[in-house]
């Protein structure tokens, strides 16, 4: 299976935001990047969150999904997103992938291969983000006991997506999860997940521990040329 992916354009009007975040720009580059995927026969694309960015106006944040969504329908290939905590800052899960057409994160599997996507926009305690009422520091993927359950369920090799990060190299702190030792510690000792695919982490990073590959894509938003492709 070949899977395009990339994360954290933070798409906007703005030209600029946080000091080096060329928001406008990312509706072009997930252009190129999606025409990239196309041509190379990718069966799949996956974007890792924070596909949007806040606007003075409801009004606008909707203008810009629309205009991902109409970009997004040109391609035959199938499209998943993950919300990332600028999504929920935004709109609900429910405005967020109405406006979308779809692009819900499902489980998939194929051959003896499946790819399994985490929600983490929750705070530490485990409470739902919702729209302009939570910290972006403050998260936790609630209940890790049901992804020890949903992997011990699973045979064959397991790649996991998610938009917050639980890479154990990552020195900044605020960009993991609360419980990410714990999270990691049940990927890891599962024996089946072969790497985890995240955003968040603006910089990027990769590293491997205990045979499990965490890969840190960087900021559309912020570099050029961040996509990859990725053959599992």
């Amino acid at each position: 299976m070949r899977i395009g992916l990339f994360s954290d354009p933070h798409y906007s009007s703005q030209e600029f935001t946080c000091g080096n975040r060329r928001n406008s720009l990312s509706l072009g580059k997930m252009r190129a990047a999606l025409e990239r995927f196309a041509a190379a026969g990718c069966d799949r694309v996956i974007c890792l969150g924070d596909l949007t960015d806040t606007e003075t106006t409801k009004e606008q944040e909707i203008a810009n999904m629309r205009q991902i969504a109409a970009l997004f329908s040109e391609f035959a290939m199938p499209i998943t997103v993950i919300m990332g905590n600028h999504d929920a800052y935004v709109f609900t899960a429910e405005e967020f992938y109405a406006l979308l057409g779809g692009c819900e994160p499902t489980p998939v599997r194929e051959g003896g291969v499946h790819l399994l996507f985490l929600d983490a926009n929750y705070t530490a305690a485990g409470v739902r983000y919702t729209p302009h009422a939570f910290a972006w520091d403050d998260v936790g993927l609630p209940d890790p006991a049901a992804l020890w359950g949903a992997l011990a369920a699973l045979d064959g090799d397991v790649y996991l997506f998610m938009h917050q990060n639980i890479d154990p190299a990552i020195e900044a702190q605020d960009h993991r999860l609360a419980n990410a030792d714990a999270v990691c510690r049940i990927v890891e000792e599962s024996g089946k997940v072969k790497a985890v695919y995240q955003g968040h982490y603006h910089w990027g990073n990769r590293s491997t521990r205990n045979g499990v590959a965490y890969i840190t894509l960087p900021a559309m938003a912020v570099y050029d040329d961040t996509e990859i492709i990725i053959e599992v």
